[in-house]
């Protein structure tokens, strides 16, 4: 198996911020071109650039199903203060049970984006139940992405990430 490295747009800043308690999309297709959609709830970005985004598997059955027949995903890291926004594409996605470490990863994710929606005066009801996923039903897609797209809203959305200049 070769060694895998990071692209060079996915650099820590970018990094830590999809590791942050920002909102997280997946998305993903059929054969016939039917999407499929599931929140994330947390993300661990590994040195070789290897990106492990967790769902609730009982909420995100057909996007599994998608990505293990065509390895192709979308996820959309989006802070719901800020709305700075990146999105990473990979045609290499799989679906893998969790470590330790992704766990904890998903427990300190749901308990900071949780405290970040309570901050702005939501009950704390809401995001608990948004982001529900028991230890037993949480799976992970995992993938090298190959593009990264800044999606601020704003003139530079839809342009390609590069890395430092």
């Amino acid at each position: 198996m070769p060694i895998r490295s990071a692209p060079d747009w996915l650099d820590a800043d970018r990094a830590a911020f999809m590791q942050a308690a920002v909102s997280m999309s997946l998305g993903a297709r059929d054969a016939a071109l039917r999407p499929s959609v599931t929140r994330g709830v947390g993300c661990r970005v590994l040195a070789d650039g290897e990106v492990r985004v967790f769902v609730n598997a009982a909420l995100a059955g057909p996007l599994a199903d998608d990505v293990a027949t065509n390895g192709q995903v979308a996820v959309v890291f989006s802070d719901i203060v800020s709305h700075r926004t990146l999105q990473v594409k990979a045609t290499d996605a799989r679906v893998q049970a969790l470590d330790a470490e992704d766990h904890a990863a998903v427990d300190a994710y749901v308990r900071a984006f949780g405290a970040t929606v309570v901050g702005y005066g939501y009950p704390e009801a809401i995001p608990l139940a948004i982001l529900h996923a028991p230890p037993e039903d949480r799976i992970a897609i995992v993938c090298h992405p190959r593009e990264g797209f800044e999606q601020t809203p704003g003139p530079q959305a839809g342009q390609r990430l590069e890395g430092a200049r």
